[in-house]
């Protein structure tokens, strides 16, 4: 029994300690957002498969442009907009106002799905040179890369 007092301190502050070092994240800059309009190159599932709902239809790619606390989507079926907050590596989007017109099925399905990718918290990534931007939730993750390099399509 003496034992277990001596140690269930010390594990104790080791766990502390190493959760102190594991909860530094790296925050993303708003500017990095800001800096141009963002196109979405891939998506995937929860389960790792192509996500084809997001990327279906004979438009050009989802767009996303963020400008200070206000997001844009384009390329779904509406247009829509709304704010968000970036707190460190975490984007939470507000509620998504949107145009109202019909379209084809499969924009139909993309619109909805984009909306869905971002209702929930998404962890943000940008790779060293804010070339590629990583949206990740609980649905999926999306990649994006800066619109103006994405003229080839």
């Amino acid at each position: 029994m003496n034992t277990f007092r001596t140690l269930l301190p010390a594990t104790l502050a080791a766990t502390l300690l190493f959760a102190g070092c594991a909860s530094t994240t790296s925050s993303v800059a708003p500017e990095a957002l800001t800096a141009h309009a963002w196109s979405l190159v891939e998506a995937t599932d929860a389960d790792g498969r192509l996500d084809t709902a997001l990327t279906g239809g004979e438009r050009a790619p989802i767009e996303l442009s963020f400008h200070p606390d206000r997001i844009g989507v384009s390329n779904a079926c509406n247009g829509m907009g709304g704010t968000y907050t970036l707190k460190g590596d975490t984007l939470d989007v507000g509620m998504l106002m949107q145009t109202m017109m019909a379209c084809e099925p499969p924009l139909m399905a993309r619109e909805n799905a984009i909306k869905q990718r971002l209702e929930d918290p998404l962890q943000v990534q940008l790779n060293d040179t804010a070339t590629r931007l990583t949206l990740r939730n609980g649905a999926g993750v999306m990649t994006f890369q800066p619109a103006a390099d994405h003229s080839d399509h």
